[in-house]
């Protein structure tokens, strides 16, 4: 199925917010597991090639698991959508008149006079009554594609990928020695940069996000220290 309606500019302004929003999310979620077993393996002492398998381990697994994720919820809401639109389908093609009647208490429920939710009811129903009925009773203005959920799996897989390949790339590249300071370092600041980027799209305070994501990445890090501590000896 398509669209019920065509998305209009601010729709698709605020869709794709809530998009980067989520892919923030999966970014995040890559950084702080790759970083926190990359951490907990440095410091147990294992060596390069150990933590590039241990790091390209996590963007694989985490990477499959973040995607499988998004596509049980995305697939889970557009089963549940299409459900909900075939047994409206079904409700109007039985007895329309009733539908009909109930499109219009809608309307007038919401504030509008008899006549005019009687007008507006009409007009839309000529112009599409299920459509009509999905927007005014079920809130549901708008359809995707099945091919969405697929999109949106891919997506956060790639994103999950993407947020652990940063703290693999830097204890791979820096000298043994300065391993798990610089990459304790370097990934507090990338969860910073994406905090700053969080509040920019919610509006929520810049402070609140940031700290909240140092403090998860350091308590996650500062947990695999732990374990790496412990193992190591």
């Amino acid at each position: 199925m398509s669209w019920l309606r065509g998305p209009a500019e601010e729709d698709v302004r605020e869709g794709w917010k809530e998009h980067a929003r989520e892919s923030l999310v999966d970014v995040n979620d890559g950084i702080v597991a790759a970083a926190g077993i990359a951490e907990g393996f440095a410091r147990a002492g294992a060596g390069t090639q150990t933590l590039l398998m241990a790091g390209l381990a996590v963007m694989l697994t985490g990477g499959l698991a973040a995607a499988g994720a998004r596509f049980t919820e995305e697939r889970t809401e557009w089963e549940m959508n299409r459900s909900l639109l075939d047994a409206e389908r079904a409700s109007i093609e039985a007895d329309p008149e009733a539908e009909f009647e109930e499109l219009v208490g809608i309307y007038e429920s919401k504030g509008l006079t008899g006549e005019l939710a009687r007008q507006v009811a009409e007009a839309l129903t000529a112009r599409d009554p299920v459509a009509a009925h999905a927007d005014a009773e079920l809130h549901l203005d708008r359809f995707e594609s099945p091919l969405t959920s697929f999109y949106a799996a891919l997506t956060a897989g790639l994103c999950f990928a993407f947020g652990a390949a940063l703290p693999l790339a830097l204890i791979v590249a820096v000298p043994v020695g300065e391993r798990i300071e610089l990459t304790f370092v370097t990934v507090l600041l990338a969860l910073a940069l994406t905090g700053w980027f969080a509040s920019w799209l919610t509006g929520l305070p810049v402070l609140r996000l940031v700290v909240r994501n140092l403090l998860l990445g350091a308590a996650t890090m500062a947990a695999g220290l732990i374990v790496g501590l412990v193992v190591g000896i």
